[in-house]
């Protein structure tokens, strides 16, 4: 019983200092942009980080959907590589990139 409280201890002090540290990167970025909707959202979301690249921004942007990608500052894409289904851990490294490029979008 001992080490399941000790355990479960150490699980939610992981989880705050996560929690915090997740906090602390999604302020850093100064602006967010999200796309919602049903259609287009991938071209809405590429077509929002060119001209925002144009104007001389720092954007990060990811899109979703059949071929989930991340676009970097340069306008360079990568494929996100997934195991099985989208989960929340893919935004917190999103989330992790953006603040290691100074993304400010």
């Amino acid at each position: 019983m001992f080490i399941i409280f000790i355990f479960s201890t150490i699980f939610l002090i992981w989880g705050i200092i996560e929690q915090i540290n997740h906090q602390k990167r999604v302020n850093s970025i100064p602006i967010r942009i999200h796309v919602n909707g049903t259609r287009g959202k991938s071209t809405t979301t590429r077509l929002i980080a060119a001209g925002l690249r144009e104007a001389g921004f720092k954007v990060l942007a990811k899109t979703t959907g059949t071929l989930p990608r991340i676009i970097f500052e340069d306008g360079m894409e990568t494929p996100l590589k997934r195991r099985g289904n989208p989960n929340i851990i893919e935004q917190l490294k999103i989330f992790k990139e953006a603040v290691k490029e100074r993304s400010i979008f």
